[in-house]
C-alpha cells in the first residue's frame, strides 16, 4: 500500500490538476480525461511537462513526490489561526515617547536617522555586489576598495543633511542610490588619472597596441635622429644657391636677389620680412620664393637630404 495515499493538487504553473493516490497508483484528472500512472516518477513527468502521455524526450524534474507536493519536511508553514480570528484580536500600537521639558513644552523623541554599519553593513555589501559588482570589475577596480568608499560615504551622510530616513525611502533604494553616486565619482576620479598618467610603455614587435609593459621588460627600439654636420650643410647651401642663381637668370630675375632671398629663408625670415629687407615688390619676392621651394624639393634626393 502506498504511504502517500490521498488527494493532492498539482502546482498552479502546471495546471493545478487533481491527483488521487491509492493502492493502484496515481490517478490524474486531465481536461481530456483521467489517466492512471503506475509510479510517482511517471506522474511528476506528466504533470511538469503538462502532457497526459509523456515520451522519452520529456524532461524528468527529478523531484520526490513529497517535495513536489510539499509534504513532510517540505511542507509550508501555515498559520494556526484563520483570517477572521486574526482581525478579531485587538492590535496594540506603542505610543511615542513624550518628554516633558518644564511645564508647557512637549517634545516627541524621534528614532535616530542614518545607517548603523555595525548592524547593517552586511546588507550594504550584498546590495553593492548585486547591483554594481560586475560593473566595478569590468572597469578594472577592486570591488573591496569601492565598497570601503561606499561605507565612508554612508558615514559622512549619517552626519550630513541627507541621512537615511525610513519615512522617505526604503533601505534598499537608499543604498542603491548611494552606491551609484560613489561608483560614478570613483570612475570619474580614476579616469582622470588614466588620461594623464601611463604606467609602462606599449609593446613593440608584434605585441598589440593595448598591451602595456614595464619599461625594464619592454623591447624598446631607439632610432637616432638624422643629423648633418655644419660643413655638409654649408656645401648643400652653396650647391642650392648656385642652382637658384642659374634658374633666376633663366626666368629673367635678378640672380643676386634670388641668392639673398635664399640666405634670408635659411635664417628663418618670412615673406613680409624679406620684402622689407630687400625693398622689392611683394609679388616679385613671392615668385622668387616659390622658385626656391620648388628647386629645393627637386634637389633634395641629389643633395642627400631625404
Amino acid at each position: 500500500m502506498l504511504r502517500v495515499q490521498g488527494t493532492y493538487y498539482a502546482r498552479t504553473e502546471h495546471g493545478g490538476h487533481r491527483v488521487v493516490a491509492d493502492s493502484q497508483g496515481f490517478l490524474v484528472s486531465w481536461p481530456s480525461g483521467s489517466v492512471r500512472y503506475p509510479s510517482a516518477r511517471q506522474t511528476l513527468i506528466a504533470i511538469t511537462n503538462r502532457t497526459p502521455a509523456p515520451n522519452r524526450h520529456h524532461r524528468d524534474p527529478k523531484l520526490s513526490f513529497d517535495r513536489y507536493f510539499r509534504r513532510g519536511r517540505w511542507a509550508l508553514a501555515v498559520p494556526q489561526q484563520d483570517v477572521m480570528t486574526l482581525f478579531s484580536e485587538k492590535i496594540s500600537v506603542a505610543a511615542p515617547t513624550v518628554i516633558i521639558n518644564g511645564s508647557s513644552d512637549l517634545s516627541i523623541e524621534e528614532p535616530p536617522k542614518g545607517i548603523d554599519l555595525a548592524k547593517r553593513g552586511h546588507e550594504v555589501r550584498k546590495l553593492f555586489y548585486a547591483g554594481y559588482g560586475r560593473r566595478v570589475a569590468k572597469y578594472g577596480y577592486d570591488p573591496e576598495d569601492v565598497l570601503q568608499e561606499i561605507y565612508q560615504g554612508i558615514l559622512v551622510r549619517n552626519q550630513g543633511k541627507c541621512p537615511f530616513d525610513p519615512s522617505k525611502s526604503s533601505f534598499g533604494h537608499y543604498v542603491h542610490m548611494i552606491c551609484g553616486c560613489i561608483v560614478s565619482n570613483y570612475r570619474r576620479r580614476y579616469s582622470r588619472l588614466e588620461r594623464n598618467e601611463q604606467f609602462g610603455v606599449p609593446g613593440i614587435g608584434g605585441a598589440p597596441d593595448s598591451v602595456i609593459f614595464d619599461v625594464r621588460e619592454a623591447d624598446i627600439a631607439f632610432d637616432e635622429p638624422l643629423q648633418h654636420s655644419s660643413v655638409e650643410m654649408e656645401s648643400v647651401h652653396r650647391a642650392l644657391s648656385d642652382v637658384v642663381g642659374r634658374r633666376a637668370r633663366m626666368l629673367g630675375s635678378d640672380s643676386a636677389l634670388a641668392r639673398q632671398c635664399l640666405d634670408l629663408m635659411s635664417q628663418g625670415y618670412r615673406k613680409g620680412e624679406i620684402v622689407a629687407r630687400t625693398g622689392s615688390r611683394p609679388g616679385h619676392i613671392a615668385k622668387i620664393l616659390r622658385m626656391i621651394r620648388q628647386t629645393a624639393a627637386e634637389l633634395r634626393p641629389d643633395l642627400g637630404l631625404c
